[in-house]
């Protein structure tokens, strides 16, 4: 006997080619690797937290403060937006110290050509200043490769802390955005 494939259940909901929602069952597992997000869209987030004070002494040398994740894009035409959000502290007078993220070894926040809007400088007669530090940052990675972002600070004459006086939340988030 002959299988006959109409009404509701044969390939005639599929008529035109296309494929839309109401064709798929709601248990269908579909494979992310298969979905395209639109121009904008967050594809995924990482995240770090530091919940203890950090010093970082004056070797005027780039020194991590516990923040960094890796990533891995998913496409080469995605940018990722990096946010860091922390309490800096310094204690002495005409400082410059400040923080930087680096995405592998390289810096993106500054040169030795200009600051970034994203270095602090502390300095004009300052002391025992605590401020809330932000950073952001989209950056356009080109690659597919797994990425490592991470936080680090400087100071060139005393003691820079993260978190400062009273210990707080350091965090740094990366979001991948579609391109």
């Amino acid at each position: 006997m002959p299988t006959e494939i109409s009404g509701s259940t044969g390939v005639n909901k599929i008529q035109d080619g296309t494929v839309v929602n109401a064709d798929i069952n709601s248990s269908a597992a579909i494979a992310g690797t298969k979905l395209v997000m639109p121009a904008g869209g967050i594809i995924q987030v990482v995240q770090d937290q530091v919940l203890s004070s950090t010093t970082i002494s004056n070797s005027n040398t780039w020194t991590g403060i516990g923040l960094s994740v890796d990533i891995t894009p998913r496409a080469t035409s995605s940018k990722m937006l990096i946010l860091v959000s922390c309490s800096s502290y310094c204690d002495t007078t005409d400082q410059t110290s400040g923080l930087t993220v680096f995405r592998d070894t390289t810096n993106l926040g500054y040169s030795d050509t200009g600051l970034s809007p994203f270095y602090m400088n502390f300095g004009g007669g300052a002391e025992d200043l605590q401020v809330t530090t932000p950073i952001v940052y989209y950056d356009a990675v080109s690659t597919t490769s797994e990425l490592t972002y991470e936080v680090k600070g400087k100071a060139d004459k005393s003691n820079y802390r993260i978190n400062g006086l009273r210990e707080g939340i350091a965090q740094l988030i990366v979001m991948e955005i579609a391109g």
